[in-house]
């Protein structure tokens, strides 16, 4: 046990390395252009704006309001969007992070678990600004309800789930570097297999129990029930912290498991 929150240890203890993880993240994202961080308001908002234009405006994609908690198709969609967006920019930033940095790595002594986690919590941190300003959009539009005082924890939720995820998968990657070409088909696969583009109801019943193995239907489902439906599905916030709890602790194991490794190998 003690082990296993060796990761949440290891932030608290190193916390002013782990922030400066994060900024050199984030200003590296932004290094070199004239904007700066202002990018991370103006890059969500042309996303929400071109969304909406294509979806409302030019292919006019309604979905059933009693079904989905709105009649249109944009809300809809970038309620699913961004904690999907949350999932797979973490996974990809992190995948090959031990990799990258195997210079530091191989010299510096450090614990090398800061370099995935601070992947997972900068994508979350840049993501969530796009995530906020839809919300304060959907605020203004009617949307708001009590139960939005939960998105916070859903969001936690699956921060917990993602850090298992690029704990096991940047470890890996040291051992095998195919892992960052294959996350990249997985995560287009996972995609169009969670229900983010379209309601679960129009899945044929032969492919149903499919679904039953993505976590990310839960994840997909349970927040757009908080943010359109004002309603808490006690299941789903179940089957999510389920998730999280496996995904952390293997994850973890894993990369404690491998850890010693990473010098030799990189």
């Amino acid at each position: 046990m003690k082990q296993l929150l060796l990761p949440v240890r290891t932030m608290y203890r190193h916390s002013s390395l782990l922030h400066g993880f994060i900024i050199r993240d984030i200003k590296g994202r932004f290094a070199g252009s004239f904007g700066g961080l202002i990018w991370t308001v103006i890059t969500p908002l042309a996303t929400i704006v071109t969304y909406f234009f294509v979806f409302s405006l030019v292919m006019r994609i309604t979905v059933n309001v009693r079904e989905t908690g709105t009649d249109k198709f944009g809300v809809f969609f970038l309620c699913g969007f961004f904690p999907w967006t949350m999932l797979a920019e973490s996974l990809s930033k992190s995948v090959g992070i031990l990799v990258n940095e195997a210079n530091i790595i191989t010299k510096v002594v450090f614990p090398v678990e800061l370099l995935p986690i601070s992947a997972v919590v900068t994508s979350f941190l840049i993501n969530s600004v796009g995530f906020m300003l839809f919300l304060v959009y959907l605020a203004f539009t009617g949307y708001a309800a009590p139960a939005w005082l939960l998105v916070p924890v859903a969001v936690f939720i699956e921060m917990v789930f993602v850090l298992g995820l690029a704990l096991f998968l940047s470890a890996l990657c040291v051992f095998i570097r195919d892992i960052g070409e294959l996350l990249n088909v997985v995560i287009m696969v996972w995609f169009f297999g969670t229900p983010v583009i379209y309601p679960l109801s129009l899945v044929p019943e032969r492919f149903a129990f499919l679904y039953s193995f993505n976590p990310m239907v839960e994840f997909v489902g349970f927040y757009r029930n908080l943010i359109l439906m004002d309603m808490v599905d006690i299941q789903a916030l179940v089957f999510m912290s389920f998730y999280a709890v496996i995904s952390y602790t293997v994850g973890t194991w894993f990369f404690l498991r491998s850890k010693n490794a990473f010098g030799d190998v990189l």
